[in-house]
């Protein structure tokens, strides 16, 4: 067979010709990614490291992510346009075009549009408890949703969806939808309430309902916090805003109240002993601030109860604070065993009198 006769073989209506010029096409826009990859890999990132500002680096990203992307799906576009393909497939491949590079578009612009709002917009709200950090969050969602929703819709469009229709059947079945998300509303405004309050931040340690943990993250619907035993819950911002949350955070220490027991066989002297040797421990311990409190308390069914108070330094590291309270408890009992100091537990004493 010549080469001119093989190029003249058709097979599913498109010759050998055809097929090439196709694969030139594809190859030809791989090749031009290619370049433009290595170009940018080369150059164009060593200029955007000795740059202090981050537009370039944004640049980058969406050319890296999106441009590349198009000029390769460019290429697969043309390269099948060459060919014959029947018109009732060929309309299927050209929509899903376009709803792809839509997509990517689309995502360039809301990289671009993160950059503009964590760089410029945020400046407007810039503050020293970090409220610029959780209102760029919740302002960077909203603008990438409504991004979302306009690249939806110029996307339905293309198969022939009327957009306006659709918009009018919301507006008729509006409160049935306000009804179906009226917890997410809910929680929405109250993320918002939040942010405008601004009772904690991301950072912050919390505890509300018993449970205590650090803020990692305030959403649209939940704020996430990650508790001290290692474990993230997801708590409804409707809750929260109508809890009460203390914040740990805004406190100089963390309060610990102890109680120890002293056996009924104790004489006062012993007693005073007791809370002298807890004074002593309290005033000597770096990690404490010096408004501690030691007093016999009261009388208890099987113990003479001393109460303690003292508040450790650092309140927002948990790990911290449970090594100090380690640390004053066994030297408690250290110093109470030296001074022949008996702790008393749960006991009753049984007097039966004999009958005569």
């Amino acid at each position: 067979m010549s080469y001119q006769t093989f190029l003249q073989y058709s097979y599913f209506g498109n010759t050998m010709k055809h097929y090439l010029i196709a694969i030139a096409i594809f190859v030809a826009s791989l090749v031009g990614a290619l370049i433009l990859k290595i170009i940018i890999e080369r150059a164009f990132r060593k200029f955007a490291k000795n740059t202090k500002t981050k537009l370039d680096d944004t640049i980058l990203k969406i050319i890296q992510k999106v441009v590349i992307f198009i000029i390769v799906l460019g290429g697969i576009y043309f390269a099948l346009k060459s060919l014959t393909i029947p018109e009732n497939i060929w309309i299927y491949i050209k929509k899903g075009t376009q709803v792809i590079f839509i997509i990517k578009v689309f995502q360039g612009i809301t990289l671009l549009s993160d950059f503009l709002i964590e760089t410029y917009i945020a400046k407007l709200f810039r503050g020293k408890d970090g409220f610029d950090v959780q209102l760029t969050r919740l302002l960077t969602r909203i603008v990438n949703i409504a991004l979302w929703v306009i690249g939806a819709s110029m996307a339905l469009n293309i198969f022939g969806y009327d957009i306006g229709a659709i918009v009018a059947g919301l507006g008729i079945g509006g409160l049935a939808i306000a009804l179906a998300a009226q917890d997410t509303l809910g929680n929405f405004f109250s993320s918002i309430s939040i942010i405008a309050d601004k009772p904690y931040k991301v950072g912050d340690v919390i505890k509300f309902n018993e449970n205590e943990g650090i803020i990692k993250d305030i959403g649209m619907r939940t704020t996430r916090i990650e508790t001290f035993f290692g474990t993230v819950i997801s708590v409804p911002n409707s809750e929260l805003a109508k809890a009460i949350v203390e914040n740990m955070s805004k406190r100089q220490s963390r309060r610990d109240d102890g109680a120890i027991g002293l056996v009924y066989d104790s004489t006062s002297e012993q007693i005073k002993k007791a809370i002298s040797i807890i004074k002593n421990i309290l005033k000597e311990e770096k990690n404490l601030t010096q408004d501690f409190r030691v007093f016999f308390t009261e009388y208890d069914p099987s113990s003479l109860r001393i109460e303690y108070t003292y508040y450790v330094k650092n309140p927002t590291d948990f790990n911290f604070f449970l090594k100090t309270k380690n640390k004053i408890n066994l030297t408690i009992k250290e110093e109470f065993d030296k001074a022949g100091l008996e702790m008393a537990f749960p006991t009753q004493t049984l007097y039966v009198k004999k009958e005569e």
